[in-house]
């Protein structure tokens, strides 16, 4: 089986090391052009990117996959099978149908629920207890193709955004090896997903993050849990920007955005509804760093407000 592979962000690279060990035929490896990062602005290239070419793998830069030129180049290498993970770029019909047998798409949410490029981090703020991976048969909406298989993961209290995306890369590369071995023997049954059950993630936004101390503590944890690594939750520091890194849920009571407490190791902020212990927090300008080690450097009066 001819295999193209569309991917670009990190999430993706476990799915593709497992298709080079299962020795698949992947033909052509399609991700986005090598850009400007960082304050040095260094040209990078995409995680996807390095790893095929640490194999030697044909790799195929664009763009804009509506380009002609790409179609051409796409239709020369005869695919039978297009898998698509977190490719950042949405196709259109001609690309979805170029392959003999279409394109599947990675989606880390039980679909149809979370649909949308941020759906970890969303599962995560909105308190849910479980998520998990899903392989559809890409259609031209958004991300709403015909399901293949599904696998259920548990959200643990502990995880972030970034420790569950990895684990949920990682067991998504197993199923990505379950539904192409059904769809090579013919023996997938595609389930159509219920559009009265479809929600949406949207795709996060620096001003997300922004803390509103009147809602309860447990909300405001997600929050943070939610949006590490990026864009992060924060709130404001005698008018600088304070990141909140981790926090502890406990039931103190204040008035919201009230400091408690900030002695020693502990500083614990009011909420609507209990309070937050601030385990690790990254003052504008400065590196991040434990709650205790912030307090030598910034002592904080009790009573005081965070906006």
């Amino acid at each position: 089986m001819r295999i193209i592979f569309f991917g670009s962000d990190s999430f993706g690279l476990p799915s593709l090391e497992a298709l080079i060990k299962a020795k698949e035929n992947l033909v052509g490896i399609i991700t986005a052009p090598d850009r400007p990062k960082g304050r040095g602005l260094r040209i990078e290239q995409t995680p996807i990117k390095e790893k095929a070419t640490s194999y030697n793998l044909p790799i195929i830069q664009t763009k804009d996959t509506r380009e002609p030129h790409f179609k051409e180049i796409l239709s020369s290498l005869n695919p039978d099978l297009g898998i698509l993970i977190a490719f950042g770029s949405i196709l259109n019909r001609e690309i979805i149908n170029l392959p003999k047998m279409g394109i599947i798409n990675l989606h880390p949410s039980l679909l149809p629920r979370y649909r949308g490029s941020a759906p970890i981090p969303w599962a995560i703020i909105k308190g849910e207890k479980e998520t998990g991976n899903s392989i559809i048969k890409i259609d031209e909406g958004i991300d709403s193709g015909a399901i293949v298989l599904q696998e259920r993961i548990e959200i643990k209290p502990e995880d972030t955004a970034s420790s569950l995306s990895e684990k949920m890369a990682e067991e998504g590369a197993s199923l990505l090896l379950k539904a192409l071995s059904l769809l090579k023997e013919e023996k997938a049954e595609l389930r159509t997903q219920n559009e009265v059950e479809a929600t949406f993630a949207p795709k996060l936004r620096k001003s997300d993050g922004l803390i509103d101390w009147k809602r309860g503590a447990v909300e405001i944890h997600n929050l943070v849990r939610g949006l590490a690594p990026w864009p992060s939750a924060y709130t404001f520091l005698e008018g600088k920007r304070l990141k909140i890194w981790e926090s502890e849920i406990k039931k103190e009571e204040g008035e919201p955005g009230e400091i408690l407490k900030a002695q020693k190791d502990q500083l614990l902020i009011a909420c609507g509804k209990g309070s937050l212990s601030i385990k690790s927090l990254q003052l504008e300008g400065k590196k991040r760093m434990a709650a205790s080690k912030f307090l030598r450097g910034h002592p904080l009066k009790t009573g005081s407000m965070l906006l």
